[in-house]
């Protein structure tokens, strides 16, 4: 699907976000700037050092999540991404294919997620071509990207280490049964990761 990379370009939208990404979907509103003191708090990027969640093994232990969240949406794609400061992570994906399987991620000002992860919210896009965070994003105008909805992956501490999320090439209405089973597979996806936590048990 996606067969050479973009050439990179800022991507991060300079003002607030609106007041819904898609009907009946409030998204908070932050600036740019919240966005990038959320992604580059240092305890969550801690957290995700701590969870471990950049090493090879841990595409094992999501894919099922992945693949399930794409195949019950009925979409084409789905990916458990880690948000990192600079970049985001695909932990495991469904579907994904071309530069972006093979690279494991993009820049973090391409990544949808970010706002996901920022938000600490369900971000829905239903056509990427007339929503204004990522209209101008290079996977929309490059790659084709026209629909995705992500939620995000919370962790028992309170920090959102990244999101599952489900995209297309293709515009699409989320409905709110939709997201309720994004919603139970975040959750599983969650627990698979809390089970990476070293055990404190006996420290003192």
């Amino acid at each position: 699907m996606f067969s050479t990379p973009p050439e990179q370009h800022d991507a991060v939208p300079p003002d607030i976000f609106p007041p819904r990404a898609a009907a009946g979907y409030p998204v908070p509103a932050l600036t740019a700037q919240q966005v990038n003191d959320a992604l580059r708090h240092q305890a969550r990027l801690q957290e995700i050092t701590d969870l471990d969640l950049l090493n090879p093994d841990v595409q094992a232990l999501l894919q099922s999540v992945s693949t399930r969240a794409a195949k019950e949406l009925g979409l084409p794609i789905s990916v458990v991404s880690i948000v990192l400061d600079e970049a985001q992570h695909f932990a495991s994906s469904y579907g994904l294919g071309g530069w972006m399987e093979e690279a494991g991620g993009t820049p973090v000002e391409w990544s949808f997620c970010r706002f996901t992860v920022a938000s600490q919210e369900a971000f829905v896009v239903e056509d990427a071509t007339r929503h204004r965070l990522v209209r101008n994003n290079p996977l929309v105008e490059v790659d084709g990207v026209r629909c995705y909805a992500g939620i995000p992956l919370i962790s028992s501490r309170g920090f959102a280490l990244g999101s599952l999320c489900v995209l297309g090439t293709d515009t699409h209405s989320f409905r709110e049964e939709d997201l309720t089973r994004l919603r139970a597979l975040a959750t599983e996806a969650v627990a698979l990761i809390e089970s990476r936590r070293p055990s404190t048990k006996g420290v003192r």
